[in-house]
């Protein structure tokens, strides 16, 4: 089972095969960065509720650059990959694909920063921390924490119901 921030929130794999690579690629469109740079960018842009493992990033970032699609410098102790030409290139000959895959990010994460869908998902990241909070502090009591779970049980039962699942 994935830990909390990792994985897709709906079940499946968030990304369709080979999806990363192209969320990778576009990524190192805008400017160079680090792995780990990398994840972090694709958790803030889906609001803390996607954050890709570095299992699956640094494999990646490695077949790119076996691809010479990318190249890897050294930068204060830490790998910083940037888009060659031919990253470029494949992103342009791959164009209907990437457009696929930056789409069902969007659709995922409502485009961006801001409206009513991305307030919610804020309402969620704040209630979730509210959650952890509330477990953390009754560590160690049986009874508030069998209270806590069947709470999270029901809340979870109901909202798989107004997601339709």
């Amino acid at each position: 089972m994935r830990g909390p921030g990792h994985g897709p929130r709906h079940g499946g794999r968030f990304f369709e095969r080979g999806g990363i690579r192209f969320a990778i690629l576009d990524l190192l469109k805008d400017k160079p960065r680090h792995g780990y740079d990398i994840i972090r960018e694709m958790e803030e842009r889906s609001g803390g509720f996607y954050s890709p493992s570095p299992g699956a990033v640094y494999p990646t970032l490695q077949a790119l650059e076996d691809q010479d699609l990318v190249t890897a410098t050294v930068e204060e102790g830490k790998k910083v990959y940037a888009i060659t030409e031919a990253g470029v290139a494949y992103l342009e000959e791959h164009k209907d694909r990437a457009r696929d895959h930056r789409e069902r990010w969007q659709s995922h994460w409502a485009g961006g920063r801001e409206g009513e869908a991305w307030e919610a998902v804020d309402g969620i990241r704040s209630a979730l921390g509210e959650v952890r909070r509330a477990i953390r502090e009754s560590a160690g009591d049986e009874a508030k924490l069998k209270e806590i779970d069947t709470l999270l049980k029901d809340v979870a039962t109901k909202i798989r119901e107004a997601a339709g699942k």
